[in-house]
């Protein structure tokens, strides 16, 4: 009987310290999803472990553990991820979604918003793909930089199909 009060006890504190993890951003939302999170409010930073989820308007981004890093207004500022790969996915209005795969990855709300994909990174829409060991990827403005490996011969990749004016 201890115990199950104790487990409701744990389950209710969980709740409540959970309750501010939906983050204020300039105009969407964040819901994050963990096995695990940990929220140090007066540092502006939360911590997740486990089938991390976040979602933000039309991204989703998940990996197996996620810092997210938040202004003195709450605002979304920063994400660092890691996973099994780490992903990332943007749905695009009339088009084919962005996504995204690597080891590690971070991303940037602000100053200008932009993913970057660490370790050997993929970025792809539709059949069109960029690899390199470090991309770094600005959605608003549909710009990729790539960059190879310095120590070794794996130079960035790139592979883009004309679009097909049959389609659609």
């Amino acid at each position: 009987m201890r115990w199950m009060i104790a487990k409701n006890l744990m389950t209710a504190v969980l709740l409540i310290s959970l309750a501010p993890v939906a983050i204020a951003t300039e105009n969407d939302v964040v819901n994050l999803t963990a096995d695990r999170a940990e929220v140090r409010d007066l540092e502006g930073i939360s911590i997740y472990r486990g089938n991390v989820v976040l979602t933000r308007g039309d991204m989703r981004i998940t990996g197996d553990l996620m810092h997210v890093y938040s202004d003195e207004q709450r605002r979304l500022d920063r994400v660092e991820v890691d996973g099994t790969p780490a992903t990332w996915r943007q749905r695009i209005p009339d088009a084919l979604p962005r996504e995204a795969e690597a080891p590690r990855m971070e991303y940037y709300a602000t100053g200008p918003e932009r993913l970057v994909l660490k370790d050997g990174g993929r970025l792809w829409q539709g059949d069109d793909t960029v690899s390199g060991e470090i991309i770094t990827h600005f959605p608003d403005e549909a710009r990729t930089v790539a960059e190879g490996s310095e120590t070794n011969d794996d130079r960035v990749r790139a592979t883009f199909y004309p679009d097909n004016p049959d389609d659609g």
